[in-house]
């Protein structure tokens, strides 16, 4: 009990030093006496009773939730601003030739045949088609109009192209080894000269190399391409 009453009496000095603190009522003196008194006794040796004190000086008062306004939907825009109902804009597709959309200064690129197999052959690649499958390749003509040898990179222009046949789409286009793959396309050529460009697909068996229709698209520009 000693050191019991030395901790209260070095407690109440340190409460009552020369400290400034605000005038306490009472009640307010009574429950911080019984929190002291409670807090030493529970941390004494042999003591085996929790000390009943007011705990609800310790229990903080939360202020009250803030009220949420409701949220106003946004008003419909006008249909000739190009934004959607979110609001947000919309790219807006530009047709353009396939020579523009590649925009190489001097260099056109055209249409020139579309032939169907089941696989093609050379001395450095061979591709066929799948099962029920079959290859539909497409040829271009590139050609260098200006006056002087140009290189022309189409590869790195993230042109993706799409084909539709007799009113059937039949996906993408392959990236291969074949010699001319426009896909891969990156070659040197001369002034005045041209090279040949191919697209492959693979369609099925079935759908006949009719109305064929390549669509280029890059970025916000689109390019449709009547082959056959």
């Amino acid at each position: 009990m000693k050191k019991l009453y030395a901790v209260l009496l070095v407690m109440s000095i340190a409460l009552t030093g020369c400290a400034s603190f605000p005038d306490l009522s009472e009640k307010e003196s009574d429950m911080i006496s019984q929190y002291i008194a409670g807090a030493v006794l529970n941390y004494t040796k042999g003591y085996q009773y929790s000390f009943n004190y007011d705990r609800t000086v310790l229990e903080p008062t939360l202020p009250p939730a803030p009220t949420l306004k409701p949220v106003s939907k946004p008003e419909t825009p006008n249909n000739n601003t190009g934004q959607g109902s979110s609001g947000q804009n919309k790219p807006v597709t530009k047709n353009v030739s396939l020579s523009e959309m590649y925009n190489i200064s001097g260099i056109n690129i055209s249409p020139v045949s579309v032939r169907v197999r089941k696989d093609i052959v050379t001395d450095f690649s061979s591709v066929s088609a799948g099962v029920g499958k079959k290859l539909v390749i497409v040829s271009f003509k590139i050609k260098n109009n200006s006056s002087k040898a140009q290189n022309v990179n189409l590869a790195g222009q993230n042109v993706r192209y799409s084909l539709t046949m007799n009113g059937k789409g039949c996906g993408q286009a392959m990236l291969t080894i074949v010699e001319g793959d426009m896909m891969g396309f990156n070659q040197k050529i001369a002034a005045g000269k041209s090279a040949q460009g191919v697209l492959l697909f693979q369609a099925d068996s079935s759908v006949k190399a009719k109305k064929v229709i390549v669509e280029a698209v890059s970025g916000n520009k689109k390019s449709v391409i009547n082959v056959k």
